[in-house]
């Protein structure tokens, strides 16, 4: 879409919590976090309904990949142990940095297939680890193609 002779475009996020416990070399005993991760997709805006996507619909399509990640030991959950290299680095190291390339791997194919998303592009995954209470903020990491 075109403002003033520059070319935009509009991104939505919708973020999504789990809770998760992880051990980390710098810190070996298993312990607890809340992670947020943002699901950021762009598009062209839908003049029918004044939005890129209705962001229920994104809420409820990226629900089902945080769900099956809560509440669990992040080093033994199933969906880690897969033959690409980097979905089960997260097993070993459970990091912002692994999780946000392993929800992108995880969720791409599905989103690509899907005909309510034909006009968008999953642009951003960020992941952010805070304290159980959410009383700190410890960090965070993105995932998005290169030269955006």
């Amino acid at each position: 879409m075109k403002v003033h002779g520059r070319e935009y475009e509009i991104v939505v996020s919708v973020q999504k919590t789990f809770r998760g416990s992880h051990s980390l070399p710098a810190r070996p005993e298993l312990h607890g976090h809340l992670w947020e991760v943002e699901f950021s997709v762009s598009g062209p805006l839908d003049p029918s309904t004044g939005m890129v996507c209705d962001m229920l619909v994104l809420s409820d399509f990226f629900g089902p990949y945080t769900r099956e990640l809560d509440n669990g030991n992040l080093h033994e959950l199933p969906m880690f142990q897969q033959a690409d290299e980097l979905v089960s680095l997260t097993a070993k190291y459970p990091t912002c940095d692994t999780l946000a390339h392993y929800f992108l791997w995880r969720i791409t194919p599905d989103f690509e297939k899907d005909p309510r998303f034909s006009r968008l592009r999953l642009c951003e995954i960020t992941v952010c680890i805070w304290e159980e209470n959410k009383s700190r903020r410890w960090g965070r990491a993105s995932i998005r193609p290169r030269g955006t």
